[in-house]
């Protein structure tokens, strides 16, 4: 009989994201569900139920029949139970921000290192396809411009929108600018809950890209796009309608629709767009991580969470 070499993995959080894992981890071949837990009973017996798996009767009990632990909790928990996590030498996948301190997060990322297993923090944004897309276009950006907006939906409010929203581009400008921030000035409000529900943050890299960030949990309709300005293009990325935008001078073998100017021509690019599922693609990249034994890159995210608490603190 064919030894079975599927991934085990547990499920700990099964609240929106954690139920969301569990879905598409079905969908993912050679991975196999060992059981889920969650500190409400009930609502883990319910997810249990509708995905065919069990319910752990302890955390220690989840984390000790896998080999990988999907960590869904409320930010607070995540450097508590994330080292529990890895001290018992699990690979960990955990939902962004890595962790509530950067003293927390850098525990995590320090011990996973020490103890080689893979850690990955959840930033699903860099699986969205229409930024898949976008980075083979994107050099060295002068400035970038971003929108996040959402309606109000409770989840989530445990920390700042900054933390739960803001934090994505964060992330992003942290891995496509290649250079440290000198420079923050911020803005935020407390509208429906008792953390910042909109912030608005202008940042400024040593290389002189220059970014403004806006995130809102309290908008009548949602909006995730960035725009990019660099020598000789603008990028535009629509996260959420993934869709991609690039205009540029139009060279002498343009591939795209042209548009005459008085001087010039411009090409505008608006390449076909693969219809991925980001968060099947981000818990592919993690079980394959596993697999072939490559660490994962924790700095960009790490990096974000450092700044997000900078822009928080000049809000105090």
């Amino acid at each position: 009989m064919k030894k079975d070499s599927s991934i085990r993995v547990s499920i700990i959080g099964v609240g929106y994201m954690g139920a969301l894992h569990a879905q598409k981890l079905r969908e993912i071949e050679d991975v196999k569900i060992e059981g889920i837990w969650d500190i409400d009973e009930k609502k883990a017996q319910f997810l249990a139920r509708e995905i065919s798996t069990r319910v752990f009767p302890s955390f220690d009990e989840a984390v000790g029949y896998s080999q990988a632990v999907i960590l869904a909790t409320p930010t607070k928990t995540h450097g508590r139970l994330g080292l529990q996590v890895i001290e018992r030498m699990r690979h960990l996948f955990v939902e962004k921000p890595i962790a509530s301190s950067e003293e927390e997060a850098d525990i995590l990322v320090n011990l996973a290192s020490e103890r080689d297993v893979v850690l990955m923090v959840g930033h699903i944004e860099n699986f969205n396809p229409a930024f898949v897309a976008a980075k083979q276009y994107i050099e060295k950006p002068l400035f970038i411009e971003a929108d996040r907006l959402t309606p109000f939906r409770g989840r989530g409010s445990d920390v700042s929108v900054v933390e739960d929203l803001m934090i994505h581009d964060i992330e992003i400008l942290m891995s496509i600018c290649n250079s440290d921030v000198e420079y923050i000035d911020s803005s935020a409000a407390s509208v429906l809950s008792k953390t910042a529900d909109i912030a608005n943050a202008r940042l400024r890299f040593e290389n002189g890209c220059v970014a403004n960030l806006t995130a809102s949990r309290i908008s009548v309709s949602s909006k995730r796009k960035m725009r990019i300005f660099q020598q000789n293009a603008y990028i535009g990325i629509d996260f959420e309608n993934r869709k991609l935008e690039i205009i540029r001078p139009a060279g002498e073998n343009p591939r795209g629709e042209i548009v005459s100017m008085e001087n010039f021509n411009l090409e505008i690019l608006r390449p076909k767009i693969l219809q991925t599922d980001p968060i099947t693609e981000e818990l592919r990249f993690f079980f394959d991580a596993i697999r072939n034994e490559k660490r994962i890159n924790c700095e960009p995210p790490l990096n974000a969470l450092k700044i997000s608490k900078k822009i928080l603190a000049r809000l105090l």
